[in-house]
């Protein structure tokens, strides 16, 4: 008769009786016998705390062990709540004497040797928890954050993202490859690219070639706009769900990277070069290893919390921003197909008094309220050269009430009115879309601005007129001389 000691872990059992993974995966715990999760949660997890977590009877899971000829025994009587209070207790614990070395002045590698050694079978997931437990106990976020210094540390002497690559195929292989086009796979595309000009930069780094560092410092800079897709779009949805520190810890970290690299490709000069080497080092290993917290912690928890109207919304988000590091990525099928069915569900542009917009909706009141606080005037003459509307708050040009459903014509000398239909023709045939002016007036400069307005399949609807008034743009500017 095999034996199965319930106080030895998961990882121990799976390593004497390989086929403990398939009975446990079969009663509800893959997400613990994966590969990735034995190498880590697995060798702190034992069955019935696992039990407890997910709320499967001990019972069943004794007779399934049963039913494939295994004896058990050491069975602990354990509850969901103790078992997730003292792991969370005993982990912030941890984690809040490691920052109070740190505060202390403890060196940094002293504090990482006892960091690998309390963690090194903890997943880097449950270590993410920890911190938002630190964070719940109000512990400040400048001083969480010190502890993504001691996180590669659990690694070996492996990078973060030597461990990404190791474990990324057998990710893929159990839990399914992450559809082409979804919001995730097109940053992964993105920190494939920025790995590479990583590595690039890394190798002229040892080559000691500075004009080459400092070029891929300077594409480096964009890393601002493929942070910003993940702070602006993704952490606001975790934020939603209750989920703050991760995407807290990660941001200020994003800013001293984004700052430090800002820093180089301005300072960086073949004369400063061998004082900037470490720093440059520092930084570009920073931007590898949070590639590796994105993939590995951060997209994981998205996965795990967002919901499918969310993951539409960030598909539909993204590409406001453009792409950073990569030209083009795949549409994603079940996105474009969602979001078109969800276009055709959209309330008529009217309804119950609301307005309803691509970017939202809106009272009239709000609607009227807004176009008075716009510093622009605003003009818009339908297909058919008539005036429709306009605001004037700025007053830069007289607009009576009495020129609105007349023809545009009417409103202009006749010197001028060959000038304005030739535009709008041209706006017309698709001739040109836009047309800027400038007031020869130094002293009191004023845009203008005549731009197309077509539907969604490039159906002309009419055209704008927009002015505004840049003189105390140029005073501004000029009292800061």
């Amino acid at each position: 008769m095999k034996v199965i000691d319930m106080n030895k872990t998961v990882a121990e059992l799976v390593k004497e009786y390989p086929e403990v993974s398939d009975i446990m995966a079969g009663l509800g715990f893959k997400d613990i016998t994966s590969q990735a999760a034995l190498k880590f949660m697995g060798k702190v997890m034992t069955i019935p705390k696992g039990a407890a977590i997910k709320g499967i009877p001990m019972d069943k899971i004794i007779s399934a062990f049963e039913d494939n000829d295994f004896s058990v025994t050491g069975i602990p009587i354990l509850d969901k709540e103790t078992v997730l209070r003292e792991t969370a207790e005993d982990s912030n614990t941890k984690l809040k004497k490691m920052i109070m070395r740190l505060n202390q002045g403890e060196a940094l590698e002293t504090v990482r040797a006892d960091f690998v050694r309390e963690y090194d079978s903890i997943s880097v997931h449950d270590i993410v928890k920890a911190e938002q437990g630190l964070i719940d106990d109000g512990i400040p976020m400048q001083e969480v954050q010190k502890l993504c210094d001691l996180h590669s540390a659990l690694f070996h002497g492996k990078t973060e993202a030597e461990i990404w690559e190791e474990e990324e195929q057998a990710a893929k292989s159990e839990d399914g490859n992450v559809p082409e086009g979804h919001p995730v796979d097109v940053l992964h595309r993105e920190n494939i690219a920025l790995e590479k000009i990583l590595d690039h930069a890394l190798f002229a780094l040892d080559a000691e070639e500075a004009a080459v560092l400092l070029n891929d410092l300077k594409t480096l800079r964009k890393i601002g706009v493929l942070y910003s897709k993940k702070e602006s779009i993704l952490m606001p949805m975790l934020l939603h769900h209750g989920i703050t520190g991760p995407s807290d810890v990660m941001w200020g970290v994003d800013d001293e990277i984004k700052a430090e690299v800002a820093r180089l490709a301005q300072k960086l000069t073949t004369e400063s070069f061998p004082d900037e080497k470490k720093s440059a080092r520092t930084v570009l290993n920073r931007m590898k290893e949070m590639i590796y917290k994105e993939e590995n912690i951060f997209f994981p928890l998205c996965f795990e919390h967002l919901t499918e109207e969310e993951w539409l919304d960030a598909y539909r988000d993204l590409p406001e921003m453009g792409f950073v590091f990569i030209n083009d990525a795949p549409k994603w099928k079940h996105g474009e197909d969602a979001l078109a069915k969800r276009k055709s569900t959209v309330p008529d542009a009217v309804e119950g008094g609301i307005l309803y917009f691509p970017g939202g909706k809106l009272t009239m009141q709000q609607l009227n309220g807004l176009f008075k606080v716009l510093p622009i005037d605003i003009t818009f003459i339908d297909e058919e050269d008539i005036n429709r509307f306009f605001t004037n708050e700025g007053k830069v040009f007289s607009r009576p009430l009495s020129a609105l459903d007349r023809s545009t014509y009417e409103c202009h000398p006749e010197r001028v009115k060959p000038m304005v239909k030739k535009l709008l023709d041209d706006f017309k045939s698709g001739a040109r879309n836009y047309m800027e002016v400038w007031t020869p007036n130094e002293d009191h400069p004023v845009r203008v601005i005549y731009a197309a307005v077509r539907d969604e399949n490039g159906k002309y609807l009419g055209a704008a007129e927009l002015v505004e008034d840049f003189t105390t743009v140029k005073e501004h500017f000029r009292a800061r001389e």
